[in-house]
């Protein structure tokens, strides 16, 4: 019995839509497109992004990065440089360095990740003089995107806080909450994962998992939260209806309909997104919240639409919050 194609993928694995959906592409499209830092705008896949976000109406691109390399590397994916500005630096710690002081006088209101290294990108950002901290807690939310379009789920913390604790995951779960109402979600169900429904001592997540619903529930009384849930609970009615967990039971309003899970850490996230992605053909959108200003982790691995959505993401994100 084959494991594989005969390209020798394993049959589990589903390609992503090769477009950003359109009805998340208007969710995000603004009359006045924010200007974006991008960080070391070298190569094809960040200036492909950036193109792309004129045309979608999502950004207006400041190119930060060495700029004879990015004419070149425009000239060869076929783009003028029309609509973007391009600031001449050098290196990636003079590419971040001239973003952060652009978001300090207010020329940018965001920052999405170029050719550099993260622990470069993100060192700078996360110092106090920076300018870009502030009280909240950084967290990371993927907006995962099902083929053919429709409802994205949410997924926090999968690529900055490695082991959140229970107030970081608190605020995620609020963010996210918030993050559903600019996109049209009315009354948000967000789901505190662990891998049972019931609080064991020897499962500290679980036990946690109660404690970040209450406050949750506590400080956002327009959202339903509900926890300790397992991954199938959350998602699927049908686990809810077998396992004996109705509507009017105490986490009733969100099991089997979910729009957002909060994960315990870092891994956990990280698997569960790019099995969504990998295996179910989601398109991951990502971004981080609790700056000044959304901050975009994009890897040259993503494909363009996912770039593509994670700047829609981040223009939803700095949005003010529908009522």
């Amino acid at each position: 019995m084959s494991r594989s194609d005969q390209a020798g993928r394993s049959l589990f694995l589903r390609d992503p839509d090769d477009q950003c959906p359109p009805d998340f592409l208007a969710l995000a499209r603004l009359s006045d497109p924010r200007p974006v830092a991008f960080v070391r705008a070298i190569g094809a896949p960040i200036l492909e992004t950036a193109r792309d976000s004129i045309t979608a109406g999502l950004a207006r691109p400041i190119l930060f990065g060495e700029e004879d390399r990015i004419q070149a590397d425009a000239a060869a994916i076929g783009w003028d440089l029309a609509g973007a500005e391009v600031i001449d630096t050098d290196g990636e710690q003079g590419a971040i360095d001239g973003a952060v002081a652009a978001v300090q006088d207010g020329r940018a209101q965001g920052l999405i990740k170029g050719q550099l290294h993260t622990d470069i990108f993100m060192g700078r950002i996360v110092r106090r003089t920076s300018g870009i901290r502030t009280d909240r807690r950084l967290v990371h939310i993927f907006a995962m995107l099902p083929p053919g379009g429709g409802a994205p789920l949410l997924i926090s913390d999968a690529a900055v806080n490695i082991t959140p604790d229970v107030g970081t995951r608190t605020e995620a779960a609020l963010a996210m909450a918030a993050l559903l109402r600019r996109m049209g979600t009315a009354h948000p169900r967000v789901a505190v994962l662990s891998a049972t429904e019931s609080q064991l001592e020897a499962m500290p997540s679980s036990i946690e998992a109660a404690e970040i619903a209450a406050a949750a529930a506590a400080a956002d009384p327009a959202a339903a939260f509900a926890g300790p849930l397992s991954f199938d609970l959350a998602v699927s009615p049908e686990s809810a209806t077998i396992k004996g967990i109705g509507p009017d039971s105490q986490m009733g309003a969100v099991a089997g309909q979910a729009d957002a899970l909060v994960v315990p850490d870092i891994v956990s996230g990280n698997v569960l997104f790019k099995a969504l992605a990998y295996c179910a053909g989601g398109l991951a959108a990502g971004v981080v919240i609790g700056g000044a200003v959304p901050i975009m982790l994009t890897s040259r691995s993503d494909p363009p639409a996912a770039r593509l959505a994670s700047l829609a993401l981040a223009a939803i994100a700095g949005q003010e919050e529908q009522e």
